[in-house]
């Protein structure tokens, strides 16, 4: 009991800390001792073997990835391609459509392999003067951006490159668009529940009185006619996007047999490459985009590891393994108990990637062993893992936060609704489908 009261104490260490704007790397190794120390166990070997290996595991594993999805969102933010997207489907949809605009623009980004943190920066300028332009509230910004980028294209979409769906392949064998049918009925069950459900707090808020007012830092203003002009086009902006997509697809497609985290690291290396010869007059600071990504991968990728290394050290001490029985020991059928497991690892770890690597390290063969389809596993864990992952403590919600100026009081009402209430939707549906066979 001590032991189990500790970790759940290591885990509120975590969330409170991080919420308090402390580094996640000293407060996840405080975290860690405090799990140790409670349950009594090796310091020395928990802490070599549990958390500094995970976690250098994890950046070994991931490190290129993340640095060419910073630089592909880096070319797309400087070369002003992103905005490019953002003004065009304004066009196309209506600048009042500001929800449906942000939503679909992070949802392009996303899919096209730029990650979340890229895409916070790389939105944020647009979705404030079509929040202006909308008169919608802006502690709404951080809501639309998560649906787009945090739920159905980071966990459900086939063939995404978000970590949460590609892990599981090292894992299961299988591929990053697995069971499709499953993905594509929860991401389309994500988007509809998510847009209504913001609609609905939208409406909400301007009942209550409620305006867009910007914050101190915030720069609002209408793009001039010449600002628009020198804007490369909408066909252009997009081509990197496509090589990515495109290419990860097509290996699938033309059945290559690559594994799949080099498939995605070919495909963002051929759009940065891509976006470099489209841009390359309209990037001013060309040394300054590799710097930035480099710098912004390497934070980025040390906040995530961090949390897996927190999670490597929970794994090896005695109280995990009852939150491991109790996941993976219920009379629940083999997809419900997964997605039951991930679930539980996800918030006890704060990170859908941190959560689907520990579930599959530790849990994942003795669901195969049960008979379980891997390509149904592979899609329930990773919608799972995305359900319960942006708890408070998640790193993605703080720099949201930071980025945009707002209180956690005023944001994350918006963030929770699209990272848990939204994919818990899909999940639903997800599984009802595989109950009935569908991959």
């Amino acid at each position: 009991m001590l032991g189990v009261i500790g970790l759940l104490t290591a885990i509120a260490i975590l969330i409170f800390f991080v919420f308090k704007g402390y580094h996640v790397l000293p407060v996840s190794l405080f975290a860690a001792m405090v799990a140790i120390v409670s349950n009594n166990a090796d310091i020395w070997k928990v802490l070599t073997e549990g958390y500094s290996t995970s976690l250098k595991n994890f950046v070994g594993n991931y490190i290129i990835m993340f640095f060419l999805g910073a630089l592909v969102g880096e070319i797309l933010q400087q070369s002003g391609a992103a905005r490019t997207i953002g003004v065009k489907l304004a066009n196309v949809f209506g600048s009042k459509r500001a929800l449906l605009i942000v939503i679909l623009t992070s949802a392009l980004l996303s899919y096209g392999g730029v990650s979340v943190f890229v895409i916070v920066f790389s939105i944020y300028p647009i979705a404030l003067f079509l929040f202006k332009e909308a008169d919608v509230p802006k502690r709404l910004i951080p809501g639309a951006v998560m649906l787009g980028a945090g739920s159905f294209t980071m966990t459900a979409v086939p063939g995404t490159p978000a970590l949460t769906n590609i892990i599981p392949t090292t894992y299961l064998g299988t591929t990053s668009t697995a069971a499709p049918i499953l993905g594509i009925a929860a991401a389309v069950t994500m988007f509809t529940v998510g847009y209504f459900l913001l609609t609905m707090y939208e409406k909400k808020m301007k009942a209550n009185g409620e305006h867009f007012v910007p914050g101190p830092n915030d720069v609002v203003r209408e793009l001039t006619a010449e600002e628009i002009k020198a804007l490369p086009s909408f066909g252009l902006s997009i081509i990197p996007l496509i090589a990515i997509v495109g290419i990860i697809l097509g290996e699938r497609f033309l059945k290559i047999g690559l594994p799949s985290t080099f498939t995605v690291i070919i495909a963002l290396f051929a759009g940065a490459l891509i976006g470099y010869g489209l841009f390359w007059n309209k990037i001013k600071e060309k040394k300054e985009a590799l710097t930035t990504s480099g710098n912004g991968s390497i934070r980025a990728i040390l906040n995530t590891s961090s949390v897996v290394g927190l999670g490597g050290a929970i794994r090896m001490v005695p109280a995990f393994q009852s939150f491991v029985k109790f996941a993976t020991s219920t009379a629940l059928p083999g997809l419900v108990a997964t997605a039951f497991a991930v679930n539980i690892v996800a918030a006890v770890t704060g990170s859908s990637s941190a959560g689907i690597t520990i579930f599959m390290e530790s849990m994942s063969k003795g669901f195969l062993d049960m008979g379980v389809n891997p390509q149904q596993l592979h899609r329930i864990a990773a919608i799972s893992a995305g359900v319960l992952d942006s708890l408070p403590h998640a790193g993605p919600n703080v720099t949201f936060l930071a980025v945009t100026g707002l209180t956690f009081k005023e944001g994350y009402p918006g963030i929770f609704i699209s990272t848990c209430i939204v994919p818990f939707s899909g999940l639903v549906v997800a599984l009802i489908l595989a109950t009935m066979g569908i991959v």
